[in-house]
């Protein structure tokens, strides 16, 4: 089997897991490769994506996967490439928010996006491992236009994962962790989720 030849010009980034490449020939699509062969993190996700097909298929938030392939730098996983609408990789949800308090509309577009995710969230009623907001993509769409994607760290690594297959066991863990990401955003960007804008994000 001819193996797909990755080189740094492609990278894209990396994470405590695997690193990740633009795919060398469809550029809609990306590689990412585990650091470790037998990672646990990457049987975790692929268990998931297996039990919840359904459910993903339908999904706004989570990125389409497409099967794995042979590369130079060992096995890969190809997986949807989270670019905007000009072609560029969109950024990660800690890129995207100011460090500095920003203008009126600035604000206010973050909070529509922020919104925006909870919505989808807590509708989708995604399993998470952690709140770390570098998993999250803000892709703009449209120019203005943005909604959020999740790139990494779904699934759950318990031995009998109940929100795999029962609703309000799903339900549960999304709000939970849905409030876990309020409140870090909270004590992490208190001049853009202020305390009454953090009332209307909690559940």
């Amino acid at each position: 089997m001819t193996k797909l030849i990755i080189n740094e010009n492609l990278f894209i980034g990396s994470g405590g897991h695997q690193a990740t490449y633009v795919h060398p020939i469809d550029a809609t699509k990306c590689i990412k490769i585990p650091h470790s062969p037998d990672d646990g993190d990457v049987r975790k996700e692929m268990r998931y994506r297996q039990i919840c097909a359904g459910k993903l298929a339908r999904s706004r938030l989570v990125t389409e996967f497409f099967g794995t392939v042979e590369t130079n730098l060992g096995l890969g996983y190809v997986f949807e490439r989270v670019i905007d609408y000009d072609g560029k990789t969109s950024r990660d949800m800690k890129k995207f928010l100011p460090t500095t308090k920003p203008d009126a509309a600035t604000l206010q577009q973050i909070w529509t996006v922020l919104l925006t995710f909870k919505s989808d969230f807590l509708r989708e009623n995604i399993a998470i491992v952690d709140t770390d907001i570098e998993n999250f993509m803000v892709q703009e769409t449209a120019p203005e236009v943005f909604r959020v994607r999740i790139v990494d760290n779904i699934g759950t690594p318990v031995l009998i994962p109940l929100v795999y297959w029962f609703d309000f066991a799903a339900a549960w863990k999304a709000r939970r962790y849905w409030n876990r990401i309020v409140a870090w955003l909270a004590q992490s960007y208190p001049l853009l989720v202020t305390p009454e804008f953090a009332a209307q994000l909690k559940t």
